[in-house]
């Protein structure tokens, strides 16, 4: 990554910079192929983004913009929503579950695809997200392009999961009280 720039900033930045870009914009990123859109390569020229990770930018510019509505002006970005929390809540933070929004087959498929193969199963996973317009960690989403190891998106899924059991028990035993 050129200009000493960290996938952490970088990818706070896109998202800021889609919430204000136009609605044109937006969707030009949105559905950009192979090769990328006006927006896309005004950010790699801007952040200094070499060749060898521009697919990986690309993806994650992408899943920002899908996740991104398009009259939003406000970053999707939330401290506390990770990604692998909202994958199980599907952006209902205070809801108890009945069972994940994004089910643990295809959390599974995520976790133990190839890289490239990967970048299909994390785009139909933003895509099922878009519609519930969350807020969203972004950097979260970003190291699951970048790292090779996701094993952490597992760990806040599956730990949404279990606070929403818990809840549920702890209802239950208040209702039988």
């Amino acid at each position: 990554m050129g200009k000493g720039n960290k996938p952490e900033a970088i990818s706070l930045k896109i998202a800021e910079l889609l919430a204000h870009a136009s609605p044109g914009e937006k969707s030009e990123a949105r559905n950009m192929s192979d090769f990328g859109s006006p927006f896309f390569w005004r950010i790699t020229a801007h952040f200094g983004i070499q060749e060898y990770e521009e697919d990986k930018w690309l993806n994650i510019t992408k899943a920002i913009a899908i996740l991104t509505p398009s009259r939003n002006t406000n970053s999707i970005h939330s401290k506390s929503r990770f990604f692998g929390t909202v994958l199980a809540d599907g952006g209902l933070e205070y809801d108890n579950l009945d069972k994940p929004f994004f089910s643990e087959l295809r959390l599974s498929r995520l976790l133990n695809a190839p890289q490239k193969q990967r970048f299909i199963h994390l785009e139909r996973a933003v895509r099922m997200l878009a519609r519930k317009q969350p807020s969203i960690h972004i950097p979260s989403l970003a190291f699951a392009y970048i790292k090779k190891d996701i094993h952490y998106v597992a760990k806040d899924y599956y730990r949404r999961l279990c606070q929403s059991e818990l809840e549920l028990i702890k209802k239950k035993e208040e209702a039988n009280a």
